[in-house]
């Protein structure tokens, strides 16, 4: 797969990974059972701190797919000192 691909790919699984947050704070605000506990607290914050590494990883293949641009051009690389 393409840079540009993983990059789609990876900020989808982030934008899923937000809407599992919204969800997770919704059961804890609201449980069907008070056996949930903090369970859904833990669960949102597994959640988001995944939303944030698929984030990060969804610019660095962005950023992959810049360099790789700019080298197939023949232009210098805009990340090296």
């Amino acid at each position: 797969m393409t840079w540009d691909a993983w990059s789609v790919v990876f900020t989808g699984l982030s934008l899923t990974c937000v809407t599992a947050v919204v969800l997770f704070f919704m059961v804890a605000y609201n449980p069907k059972d008070a056996a949930y506990g903090s369970t859904p607290l833990v669960y949102a914050a597994g959640s988001a701190i995944m939303a944030l590494a698929f984030n990060r990883a969804s610019a660095w293949a962005a950023r992959r797919k810049m360099i790789e641009s700019v080298k197939t051009a023949g232009l210098r690389d805009p990340l090296a000192p």
